[in-house]
């Protein structure tokens, strides 16, 4: 089954702020570290293609605490500053794939394009059997990274009990069935051993000054909000909102259920009330905007995406989605604003999937034919669709200028297409 990735601006920055401490205790601070979440209600974690952590939502909806999620992460972390993936190299050659794993990646990294369902969107990604071939970890892995990531969390000022309490929820798995186990468990073997260390080194821990972000906790519960809200259901979290109850997560919760339903109104009414409690809040804005693009209002979707970027003109998925609702107003002046915007999106972020093909769509009305089907065929190419990425890259170079930079683009997508797709039996 195909898997997918959410997309959200202000979950990425709070899942970076939950990282922060690790990294800088583990001494690469100053590095880039990629998070992703995969659209997937089991419980899972893993390192791929580089510097690239994958958090699936169902472990992130488990973790009791920013703590635990801290412990997944410092143990993901300790594989990256390991070098484990180096040793796995033999394994990913051997992925059951087109092109192996490093494709699969690729599709995982692309964005996706926004759903109200999934919260942000969702795109065909990492099958089930690759990563449960490919991505399991040795014993003496294992081992390693539990040690290091015990001095990730030490020297962030987290207890390592965090870590036992992860462990603990997985504890019982190894007796089922392989079908019923979650993937956390193919992936990271349990040992008594492992579980043991994790006690003796939370036993003897002891806490010092915080290092934890500022109002790390109240944008933890904010994201933990979201995410029930996109993913669960709508009615359900109405029914565990007292009406009486005003306060902020209470009514980003209604904002979200209200729009799932579809209630536009009443969603309009709630996130209208969270931006007079935040007015310079730029993910309520964004918030309101989708909210008003998904019930067909996309004139007011502009104004609400517009302040959104104002207040946040850095995050390249709020320009992505000004763009989208520029595209819906398809008024002449919008088209080529619309343009620009998806350019900057692009240019900040070349691997969101819903920015390029609005950008495509851009390019098309704007009368660029042949910049439209260069932009389709990155897309497709960031799907591992490269059959069809060569038929819009091969479209391109028949409109545009032999040598320009789009026609170098569409001949460097053309040459990578023969490489990775299967030659035709005769």
């Amino acid at each position: 089954m195909a898997q997918g990735l959410v997309r959200d601006a202000e979950i990425e920055r709070t899942l970076k702020m939950v990282l922060q401490p690790l990294q800088k205790s583990a001494g690469i601070g100053g590095s880039r570290v990629d998070l992703f979440i995969v659209n997937d209600r089991s419980l899972n974690a893993f390192v791929a293609g580089g510097n690239n952590i994958f958090l699936n939502t169902g472990l992130i909806r488990q973790m009791k605490n920013k703590e635990m999620l801290q412990a997944v992460m410092a143990h993901e972390l300790a594989h990256i500053t390991q070098g484990h993936q180096a040793a796995r190299a033999a394994n990913l050659a051997s992925a059951r794939t087109a092109a192996g794993i490093g494709l699969a990646v690729g599709v995982a990294v692309a964005a996706a394009s926004k759903s109200s369902k999934a919260g942000v969107g969702t795109i065909a990604a990492l099958q089930e059997s690759v990563r449960r071939s490919v991505f399991a970890h040795s014993r003496s892995q294992e081992s390693a990274a539990d040690r290091a990531s015990i001095r990730y969390l030490k020297g962030a000022g987290v207890s390592p009990q965090a870590s036992v309490d992860v462990l603990s929820i997985f504890k019982g798995q190894e007796a089922l069935t392989i079908n019923r186990q979650d993937p956390y468990v193919l992936t990271h073997p349990l040992t008594s051993d492992r579980i043991n260390r994790m006690k003796a080194a939370a036993s003897t821990y002891k806490p010092g000054p915080s290092k934890q972000p500022p109002n790390i906790d109240y944008w933890y519960a904010r994201m933990i909000v979201k995410f029930n809200g996109f993913i669960g259901n709508p009615s359900y979290n109405l029914r565990r909102i007292k009406r009486s109850d005003k306060g902020e997560l209470e009514t980003l919760a209604r904002a979200i259920a209200y729009h799932r339903q579809p209630k536009p109104a009443k969603a309009r009414r709630e996130i209208d009330r969270l931006i007079k409690m935040r007015p310079k809040d730029p993910f309520y804005h964004e918030l309101r905007g989708q909210i008003l693009l998904e019930s067909g209002n996309a004139k007011a979707a502009v104004s609400s995406y517009r302040r959104a970027a104002n207040l946040a003109p850095k995050e390249s998925l709020i320009l992505g989605g000004l763009g989208h609702a520029m595209l819906a107003k398809n008024s002449g002046a919008s088209v080529k604003e619309a343009l620009k915007v998806l350019r900057t999106a692009y240019a900040r972020d070349p691997r969101d999937s819903l920015v390029l093909r609005n950008l495509a769509l851009a390019h098309a009305r704007s009368g660029q034919p042949g910049q439209a089907s260069v932009v389709t065929a990155e897309r497709y190419a960031l799907q591992s669709n490269f059959r069809q990425a060569a038929i819009h890259a091969k479209r391109a170079q028949g409109l545009l200028p032999r040598g320009s930079v789009g026609w170098l683009k569409a001949e460097d997508i053309i040459a990578i297409a023969r490489k990775v797709t299967p030659k035709k039996k005769r």
